[in-house]
């Protein structure tokens, strides 16, 4: 079985590197970024399972991102 891709978008490193560890250890494919600009082009070159989104992030914020 092929395992779920998630990513996550967080500007807090800290967060999105303790998550990703996590994730990785649970049998899950994460990759983290640490803006939505970011965000966008990386779900531009391939699709996830699930995107963990922050809403409140300096420059583009998550709505932005999301809409």
């Amino acid at each position: 079985m092929q395992s779920k891709r998630i990513l996550l978008v967080d500007d807090e490193v800290d967060f999105t590197t303790s998550l990703s560890r996590l994730l990785l250890h649970r049998g899950y494919e994460a990759e983290a970024v640490n803006d939505g600009r970011s965000a966008l082009r990386r779900l531009a070159e391939g699709p996830f399972d699930a995107v963990v989104l922050d809403l409140k992030m300096p420059g583009m914020d998550g709505i932005t991102t999301f809409g």
